[in-house]
């Protein structure tokens, strides 16, 4: 008879073999994690508690053949499902996996995530039958340090962030990013103290023209999370210099040398102007958020 439930210390390694044959195929994977086992269990390792504390497992007659876990964030209310993966037997485990992990949560955590690649089309029709909403795809690019051999020079407008920025890039990264994980204050701080790659850029009086920001994994990759450019500012080149200039400190911060980033499908011109740049399409993914709760 089969069950759902966590793990015990001994199990560890035989998750992360699960979840490292499971992200090997874009039909089964989930797009929070890599593929490579040991920059898996780097990534997993850098969600603190959540990993392997919140891991749930289904077991199958005596076979583990699914897990799930849940990172949360408390302030935001929202929490991240990692898989489900299952091996065998997605009709019968998918649905109460994920329900489990949503169920382990706390009751501030308000709305649910899970997110895969377009390929996982079993992953889309979970979502649909529990009448989670899915995002736009949004597609992934990677560029590597020798494509930014012909760009243009740093752009002298762009700066090391400071505590008074908060004022001029709240409006702006809220607009751009209404459900991102991460607040602005928390982007600003980090970048002041150098836990995150942040750039502002600004007018030579002081008009604030927009910001980026981007860090590196734990798997050594760079990642781009956020660029934007205040909309009295477009047509200035201030998303341009913005962007060659983070992505090169990125990849220099980046013992891969590489910079990856996301962007929505119909924001054409950015998809243009990435491309344009060297930068090379690795995969286009979707998220599905439940609908929120309400509690009392």
């Amino acid at each position: 008879m089969g069950e759902i439930r966590a793990i015990d210390a001994t199990e560890v390694d035989a998750v992360l073999d699960l979840i490292t044959e499971q992200q090997a195929d874009p039909a089964t994977a989930t797009c929070y994690l890599g593929t490579d086992r040991n920059d898996l269990r780097l990534e997993l390792e850098d969600l603190g508690s959540a990993w392997p504390d919140s891991v749930l497992v289904a077991i199958d007659d005596g076979r583990m053949v699914g897990a799930t876990l849940a990172d949360t964030d408390l302030e935001l209310g929202r929490s991240w499902i990692f898989g489900p993966w299952v091996t065998t037997g997605w009709s019968t485990w998918a649905r109460p996996l994920l329900e489990a992990a949503v169920a382990t949560c706390p009751p501030e955590i308000l709305a649910h995530e899970i997110s895969a690649d377009l390929a996982n089309v079993r992953m889309a029709a979970l979502a649909e039958h529990l009448g989670w909403k899915a995002s736009e795809p949004n597609h992934v690019f990677v560029l590597s340090a020798d494509a930014t051999a012909d760009w243009p020079p740093d752009d002298p407008r762009v700066r090391l962030p400071r505590a008074g920025d908060f004022d001029a890039i709240d409006p702006l990264h809220n607009a751009e990013f209404p459900d991102t994980y991460l607040p602005t204050r928390q982007m600003v701080l980090d970048g002041i103290a150098g836990e995150r790659i942040v750039a502002v850029s600004e007018a030579g009086d002081g008009r604030f023209l927009g910001y980026a920001s981007g860090r590196v994994q734990p798997d050594g990759a760079g990642y781009l999370d956020f660029i934007a450019v205040d909309p009295a500012a477009r047509g200035t080149g201030a998303g341009l210099g913005l962007l060659v200039t983070i992505s090169r400190r990125i990849v220099a911060a980046s013992p891969q040398h590489n910079v990856n980033l996301t962007v929505q499908q119909p924001r054409s011109a950015a998809v243009a102007l990435y491309r344009k740049l060297g930068f090379e399409l690795e995969t286009t993914i979707v998220g599905y958020s439940s609908p929120t709760l309400n509690r009392m």
